[in-house]
């Protein structure tokens, strides 16, 4: 009696068991641990001058070292995807499997200040891109340029009392110096004013004499 009813506990067990390591080895073969690098597209420099790429998949996230762009995320389900973003980037999804991510930029972010004092940030600073005015940086020198001028495109810094400065569009974010000096800006070219609306002709014709009414005989 005793026996027949270990045997019909062990029985009862069975399926349990057989179900935690059907889970166990279905998280072996099904799980990964994704190994990725994140990079810009126009440079293919590690993303992080802007702050470093975060790796997210459902509520858990990772951090990418913002040196390397490196990062390992354990643990996730094979046949997935995890967003990326970064700060001046567009954000995307990629698979579990995929190492290499590229990252392309939404805007480009330029700090502005005096040579050789870091702490002297350049307010009201216009940023040129060719004839086209940019904007001007803010009282902390700098201004978030939307959308992204482009790769290797060239800005022109101009500030009241300094020198000057063409610079190359790298990343999406960089810190820049100008000097006093007095090699302004040129001046932006005047937009030609739209012609005005030709007036409607003038009508010369003479206007026909009223016909006089005829006068009753006497």
């Amino acid at each position: 009696m005793i026996v027949s009813l270990a045997r019909h506990r062990v029985a009862s067990l069975v399926p349990i068991l057989v179900l935690v390591l059907a889970t166990v080895i279905g998280g072996w073969l099904n799980g990964v641990e994704m190994h990725g690098r994140v990079v810009d597209d126009t440079t293919n420099d590690p993303v992080g001058t802007a702050g470093p790429a975060t790796i997210s998949h459902g509520a858990r996230t990772m951090t990418a070292d913002p040196s390397t762009g490196v990062f390992v995320f354990p643990d996730l389900p094979r046949e997935s995807k995890v967003g990326v973003d970064a700060n001046g980037y567009l954000r995307t999804g990629v698979p579990t499997t995929q190492e290499e991510i590229r990252l392309t930029p939404l805007s480009f972010t330029i700090y502005v200040n005096a040579a050789g004092d870091p702490t002297k940030h350049i307010a009201k600073a216009d940023i040129r891109q060719g004839t086209t005015d940019l904007g001007a940086t803010n009282d902390g020198g700098n201004l978030v340029i939307s959308p992204y001028p482009g790769k290797d495109a060239k800005l022109l810094i101009c500030a009241d009392g300094y020198d000057q400065k063409e610079v190359t569009v790298h990343g999406v974010l960089a810190v820049f110096e100008v000097t006093p000096g007095t090699n302004a800006c040129p001046p932006l070219p005047t937009p030609t004013p739209s012609p005005s609306p030709s007036k409607a002709p003038t009508d010369t014709t003479p206007s026909a004499s009223p016909t006089p009414s005829p006068t009753a005989s006497p």
